[in-house]
């Protein structure tokens, strides 16, 4: 589907004036589909196809791009044109609560917070579950700069809708910004148990657990860097160096009573050899610079 949008798209950038019917819905059905964030190209071509081929879309795709194009409009900040696209969705369904969260985003663009929250929260009134007005709220309390209500509106929102990976991963990034790192752990253990295959949210939670300090952290920082490696096949270098930070922090003396223990004591001395074997085939270059952090971080010259 992507080469298939590659190539439309350069079909309508290469049409003699105003492109196909087909091409423009074909392209913004692509989007669509592939979940492509490309708001100003969606909202001109969007415009074309309304203003000049309106008889061949459905009723239901008719209104499915006017959306579209409204909210792609919106997140370009042309806001004339979003306010076009909105009040003619408000007016084939004044009822909606769709066409509502349109004209509370419409206020959000504008900087008007207080009308975009009062719809907003009209909306969860009558549907105390609606996904999209909750998630509007996080990204309103965001606009306005208010982190911690940004917090409670997203806690709020995860209460109820548990499974979203994204959510969860936004509300790490807002304890993170608010240097609240032992909530920030708590949401990527969330993360971990909806995803234990993704590589990513075991070094973020290493990240965090080696940012909090101590050597218990450290240890178990160690552990999901070198579970990451594992899920990696040997390629994150991010994992890799995290297992070397986390080694030069830990001064327990391991006896070498088992092969466990050796592990650990060897362990070092493996991650060095593998960093240095990647950089030697992919950056050579790079081999004076760092080759002494290295050897500092391993504890010993190379």
């Amino acid at each position: 589907m992507e080469i298939e949008l590659e190539e439309v798209e350069r079909q309508l950038r290469s049409a003699k004036g105003v492109p196909s019917a087909d091409k423009l819905i074909k392209y913004l059905r692509l989007v669509r589909d592939l979940h492509i964030r490309d708001s100003p190209t969606v909202a001109r071509y969007g415009n074309i196809l309304l203003r000049h081929y309106r008889s061949h879309l459905s009723e239901e795709e008719l209104w499915t791009v006017h959306e579209q194009v409204a909210v792609a409009a919106l997140d370009s900040h042309a806001l004339q044109f979003a306010a076009s696209a909105i009040r003619a969705i408000n007016r084939r369904f004044p009822d909606s609560n769709r066409a509502r969260r349109l004209q509370g985003m419409y206020f959000e663009a504008a900087g008007d917070y207080g009308r975009a929250e009062e719809i907003y929260r009209d909306i969860l009134a009558l549907e105390p579950a609606n996904e999209a007005a909750l998630k509007r709220l996080v990204a309103l309390e965001r606009s306005r700069g208010n982190l911690h209500a940004a917090v409670e509106a997203l806690r709020k929102y995860l209460d109820v809708f548990a499974n979203d990976k994204e959510g969860w991963e936004e509300l790490a990034e807002l304890y993170l910004e608010a240097l609240n790192y032992r909530q920030a752990a708590f949401c990527y253990e969330e993360l971990l148990m909806h995803a234990p295959g993704n590589s990513s949210y075991y070094i973020r939670y290493a990240d965090i657990l080696y940012t909090l300090g101590g050597a218990a952290n450290c240890k178990t920082a160690r552990s999901y860097y070198a579970k990451a490696v594992e899920l990696t096949a040997g390629g994150s270098l991010r994992a890799l160096f995290g297992i070397l930070a986390c080694s030069a922090h830990i001064t327990d003396k391991v006896a070498l009573q088992d092969a466990r223990s050796r592990a650990q004591i060897e362990l070092p001395e493996v991650t060095t050899k593998a960093l240095l074997r990647i950089y030697k085939q992919h950056a050579p270059d790079k081999l004076p610079f760092v080759e002494p952090i290295l050897a500092k971080l391993s504890g010993h010259g190379l």
